[in-house]
């Protein structure tokens, strides 16, 4: 529903698809009523694929359950996509978050200058 008002009022804004309650996807509660729908948890695949289906320059998951740490690197992807820095080689890894840690992402110093945001920013606008 807000992805038309988005390709209209921002046509230049980048989307980063967030897959939420990442732990829920193990719990067992949750899948034994899953189950009663005949239903299951979207997958990471499922998501990365939607991602890739609506143009989203990244797809990540998070769980404010397991760690507040990985929230920290949802909003720090969604910083990297807003200027154009979203690391290439961003991937899953084994934990239950479903993200690097954001120590293991690309320092600040990777990030383009204030000037070069200024005059970015001037240009388009990053919801968040």
């Amino acid at each position: 529903q807000w992805q038309g008002e988005t390709q209209e009022f921002c046509p230049n804004a980048k989307i980063v698809l967030v897959g939420c309650k990442l732990d829920m996807r193990t719990d067992l509660n949750t899948l034994r009523e899953l189950s009663k729908q005949r239903l299951i948890p979207v997958t990471h695949e499922q998501g990365s694929a939607l991602a890739r289906q609506i143009g989203a320059v990244a797809y990540a998951e998070c769980s404010s359950k397991v760690s507040e740490n990985s929230v920290r690197d949802v909003f720090h992807v969604t910083t990297l996509a807003s200027v154009n820095r979203v690391h290439k080689n961003l991937k899953r890894s084994n934990s239950k978050r479903g993200l690097k840690r954001a120590s293991q992402m690309p320092g600040r110093t990777d990030l383009l200058s204030d000037t070069e945001i200024r005059k970015d920013r001037a240009k388009s606008c990053s919801i968040m």
